[in-house]
């Protein structure tokens, strides 16, 4: 596997900076003299999109070309007959947009299907996906490829009203359920309320961090084991869970991932890094070398027990945007992930969706409630409960507020539920 990757990496670094003007200036010299992929530079979301024009390797494209057929009515066909085009904002609210040949997106689909395969998923399975409704969304086209290979299912997506969505899995029955981790949470809320009536036996998760919590909720519910799954629109399907649950194995046949600090240096196995680096092997037309994501992620320590050839991510943490920084009892600061705050707020009654947003001197928190939820009781342990957490780790926000909300709104194109956003940006319904 390892000499497969290496023979591959060394043939698109010297496709890249052949066909590719930005590569050819920044990295030429580099790999003409054979050096480490850690010696070449770091490609941000930001220096991708600044240099989108000279990076990719058909004179034909343009950024400009791209957003606007992206922007477009027929955003869902082809640009230029050969190339699929996605967007994304990400957690990080800065605008990316990725092209696909023919090849590069034939490669995203054989790793989603062989994912697929190791849970149990063939052309046979009777699943509904429930992600996004917009077709410049890459899991939009991912879902409709699955389809086509599938038993006819319902087409459906996280923006129908949920009655809708109720009526056509009570219809369905599907025995595997694909949606985003805080679908699974509505999905259970119904389910329990008794409107939802399925016996899905697979969850499988993506696009959002899967937490402890979504499992034991799925597993209460409906008896379900999660798997989770790892895409980024840039580059496509990268990783998925085994049946056992114990990390993402990782396409290591398709990129070269690296773990790293700050300061772009490697970490041991098992230590999380402050970011991830991913170098793909399959797109020719957009090379992504050492291109960055920012989620905060540990390689496992040791092999896992299913026997897949794979090296897996042993934890995902989440995105370095999601970090918050808290006075600290005594004096200085603490940097508290958002995550750790995402306990409390599932284990206080009543609690339907939340949302952090940083203040100058502390944190608000926008909740909504289920109906027969008593706003003001349930705020009141929210407020109880997380600054109990907060106490744990030695941090004393000075103002920490809890905001009722009828609902919080889904993001950008992919209909995301954003875990942190700025002060003033909240994605929210009508206040309650």
């Amino acid at each position: 596997m390892l000499s497969f990757q290496e023979r591959e990496l060394r043939s698109a670094l010297r496709h890249a900076v052949g066909a590719s003007a930005y590569y050819r200036e920044t990295i030429g010299d580099l790999v003409a003299s054979d050096a480490p992929l850690s010696a070449l530079p770091v490609l941000t979301k930001r220096l991708l999109m600044e240099n989108f024009d000279r990076l990719v390797t058909d004179s034909r494209l343009s950024r400009h070309q791209v957003e606007q057929h992206i922007d477009g009515a027929a955003s869902g066909s082809l640009l230029l007959g050969e190339y699929r085009t996605f967007a994304t904002g990400g957690t990080t609210g800065e605008r990316g947009v990725a092209v696909y040949d023919g090849r590069a997106w034939l490669a995203a689909i054989a790793n989603m299907v062989r994912f697929q395969a190791i849970v149990g998923i063939d052309e046979k399975t009777q699943a509904a996906a429930i992600f996004a409704s917009s077709p410049v969304h890459i899991s939009y086209h991912i879902g409709a490829e699955l389809r086509a290979i599938r038993p006819a299912g319902p087409r459906l997506n996280v923006l129908m009203p949920i009655e809708e969505i109720v009526g056509a899995l009570n219809a369905s029955q599907p025995e595997v359920i694909s949606t985003y981790p805080s679908f699974v949470r509505v999905l259970a809320g119904e389910q329990r309320a008794g409107r939802l009536k399925i016996k899905p036996r697979l969850i499988r998760t993506s696009a959002e961090t899967l937490t402890e919590d979504v499992r034991d909720i799925a597993s209460k519910t409906w008896q379900a084991i999660v798997a989770n799954s790892y895409v980024c629109t840039e580059a496509g399907p990268m990783g998925h869970e085994c049946m056992l649950g114990d990390g993402m194995h990782l396409a290591e046949d398709s990129f070269v991932f690296e773990v790293v600090d700050e300061n772009n240096r490697p970490v041991p196995e098992g230590v999380e890094g402050a970011k991830l680096l991913v170098t793909s092997l399959t797109n020719r037309t957009l090379p992504l070398v050492r291109y960055e994501i920012s989620d905060i992620v540990a390689m496992a320590r040791e092999p896992c027990r299913c026997g897949l050839p794979f090296w897996r991510l042993g934890s995902i943490a989440g995105r370095r945007e999601e970090m918050l920084r808290f006075a600290k009892r005594g004096g200085g600061s603490v940097d508290v992930h958002a995550h750790r705050l995402r306990s409390p707020l599932v284990g206080a009654a009543g609690v339907r969706q939340y949302q952090f947003t940083p203040l100058p001197c502390g944190l608000e928190i926008t909740i909504s409630v289920f109906a027969e939820a008593d706003p003001a009781v349930v705020s009141a342990a929210v407020e109880r409960a997380v600054r109990a957490a907060l106490a744990a780790v030695g941090a004393e926000p000075k103002d920490l507020r809890v905001r009722v909300v009828d609902a919080i709104e889904r993001s950008g194109s992919g209909a995301k539920e954003k875990l942190v956003v700025a002060a003033g940006a909240a994605e929210t319904g009508p206040t309650g």
